[in-house]
């Protein structure tokens, strides 16, 4: 399956006029859009949350007009994982809170993606990459926007 993945500066100077977020600002963030992406997602135009299991949750969400139903797993201050797999696509998109090697605060995706169209696009695969990049950043000034 392809890969495609991205780190996001958390509190990079050119973000977030000046609020600082920590592990768990982040970490409400993501849990937020884990219950609503339309938040952050664009072309996501509904997300229900179905059921609540001990490690997540599961919820449908309807994304370019396409109805799809994602596992939600929780690594509580450290991972979100969103996992699809039907007859049409399968996907485990991971959004994790990491720190460089100076401490500064992460938040990265790792996307594996199988779209069950054949080989994978490259010109496909950097636009995923930049709207799972925008999304992060969404999330990112979502979590600024409730402080």
């Amino acid at each position: 399956m392809p890969e495609i993945s991205a780190s996001v500066r958390v509190n990079a100077p050119e973000r977030g006029g000046g609020t600082v977020l920590d592990r768990d600002a982040v970490w409400a963030g993501l849990l937020r859009k884990a219950e609503d992406a339309t938040l952050v997602v664009a072309g996501m135009s509904s997300c229900r949350v179905l059921e609540r299991t001990g490690h997540g949750l599961v919820r449908e969400v309807v994304i370019r007009g396409e109805r799809v139903r994602e596992e939600v797993r929780f690594e509580p201050k450290r991972r979100v994982s969103f996992h699809r797999s039907d007859e049409r696509a399968r996907w485990t998109i991971h959004n994790d809170i990491e720190e460089d090697a100076d401490g500064e605060l992460l938040l990265t995706f790792r996307a594996e993606l199988d779209l069950g169209d054949g080989p994978a696009d490259p010109a496909r695969l950097e636009r995923a990459r930049a709207g799972y990049v925008a999304a992060i950043e969404a999330t990112l000034a979502l979590c600024r926007s409730v402080r």
